[in-house]
């Protein structure tokens, strides 16, 4: 009968313990993946990423028979409007004007994209201005309409509620939510207010965009002086004109006639 080896049998504590970390590396890998996966998941599902300084994001509001250029799918005319919702000339010129940007859209002329900015947090302890730029990106993001409709009345609203420059009482968030739930939105427009998602955007926007004051209109990219020197704004006709000269007539949407030369 062989003999029993007496030759202890080991342990290998070294070996076992290299496996060990294998593994646990292994499994802390695997939760890295499945977190990063899950997070950029639940940005794409909800949309819900922090939006950074330097960023120039357009709300666009545009008709699904708007006008396009010869050989593409892209509005013939662009209006681009640089606004702070505290800024009391911009106030004016949507008190003018606002009522017939929305009639541009809704013709079918040109396209509108809103660039709110904050430039006038100054004006108030509150910071009225990023808040209210912040919350009208948070109501377009709900609003799923081409001609962003609930946008429009929040817009609108904001400008007939602004506060005055200086004022110590402006909207606070759960005001402007309200605003939002009137507008017709609401989603994820509370969570997207009270975090301020768009306030570094915002507050970076204007210089980002070029923007040294507003409001500032641009149409296909240019400048467009909209009011003169005494700070009088163009008429609707006129500034219609301007995208009828662009586009050429559009039914429903008259422009006053030209003098004769």
């Amino acid at each position: 009968m062989a003999a029993k080896s007496k030759k202890n049998a080991k342990y290998d504590l070294r070996s076992a313990e290299s496996k060990r970390d294998m593994w646990v590396k292994i499994g802390l890998t695997g939760l890295v993946v499945v977190f990063a996966v899950a997070l950029v998941g639940y940005i794409l599902v909800n949309g819900e990423r922090q939006r950074a300084a330097g960023e120039v994001v357009a709300i666009r509001a545009v008709s699904p028979t708007v006008i396009t250029a010869e050989g593409s799918s892209d509005p013939k005319a662009v209006i681009s409007v640089y606004e702070d919702f505290h800024c009391p000339h911009c106030g004016a010129f949507e008190k003018s004007l606002g009522s017939t940007l929305g009639k541009i859209v809704d013709s079918g002329a040109a396209a509108v994209d809103y660039y709110p900015v904050s430039i006038m947090d100054q004006a108030s302890s509150t910071r009225f201005s990023t808040r209210a730029a912040n919350a009208a990106f948070c109501v377009a993001a709900e609003d799923t309409t081409p001609t962003k409709e609930a946008f429009q009345r929040f817009h609108a609203a904001l400008f007939a509620q602004q506060p005055a420059e200086g004022a110590a009482a402006t909207p606070d968030d759960k005001a402007l939510i309200e605003l939002a739930r009137q507008a017709g939105v609401v989603g994820k427009v509370p969570e997207c207010i009270n975090a301020g998602r768009n306030n570094d955007m915002v507050q970076g926007l204007a210089r980002a965009a070029g923007i040294t004051g507003t409001p500032t209109i641009r149409i296909n990219g240019e400048d467009v002086a909209v009011s003169d020197k005494n700070g009088m704004f163009l008429s609707p006709d006129e500034f219609i004109a301007k995208i009828t000269d662009i586009v050429g007539d559009v039914p429903g949407l008259q422009a006053a006639a030209k003098p004769a030369s």
